[in-house]
């Protein structure tokens, strides 16, 4: 249940619509409009999101990332690529559950949560892949999503090997640098 609180301005002229500490008439016809406004995008900004895929089947749940220098020749006048780190992770093999998919046409999609621990900006941090089997290639930043796959179901469990290549802009890396991509899944009309 969505609980919006008006907050009752104070002033000299004193309109009220029943008694001294109800809602003066302007303010609850403007705000009430805004209110059942903002509870809509609220809805949409929901429905955006798909139901998150369990991937609790994929033989590797915590994978050391090694980082290392991506310019070590001196990149003679570009600061961004002198900071750049680069990581790579080969065939990651990645099981997705999609037993209660079967049959429905859906669309995956691959994101990144906003806040990444160890990070102090998105935009210092970009993940490339590509897939060996239907999933298709792409790049995210954190609080991004791109699109894996569109289709319909056929099989409970997807299995895929990515090769994840992680850029991060050192700048911006803190102590316990560590994220979880998000495979999201959502069904789309037949």
């Amino acid at each position: 249940m969505l609980r919006i609180f008006i907050r009752q301005l104070t002033g000299l002229c004193a309109r009220h619509v029943y008694r001294p500490d109800s809602f003066y008439v302007d303010d609850a016809m403007i705000l009430l409009p805004m209110a059942g406004l903002l509870a809509c995008l609220a809805c949409f900004a929901g429905a955006a999101q798909g139901a998150k895929l369990d991937d609790s089947q994929s033989p590797q749940q915590r994978t050391p990332l090694n980082l290392r220098w991506a310019d070590l020749g001196g990149a003679a006048g570009n600061v961004q690529q002198f900071h750049a780190l680069t990581g790579e992770l080969k065939a990651y093999e990645v099981r997705l559950n999609t037993g209660f998919y079967l049959g429905k046409n859906v669309q995956i999609h691959f994101s990144l949560p906003r806040n990444i621990v160890g990070l102090r900006s998105p935009s210092a941090m970009r993940v490339e892949w590509t897939a060996a089997g239907k999933f298709a290639a792409g790049s995210v930043r954190p609080g991004d999503r791109a699109l894996l796959f569109q289709g319909k179901i056929y099989e409970s469990k997807i299995t895929e090997f990515f090769d994840f290549t992680v850029r991060i802009d050192s700048r911006y890396l803190g102590r316990g640098f560590q994220f979880e991509p998000i495979f999201e899944i959502e069904i789309l009309p037949n």
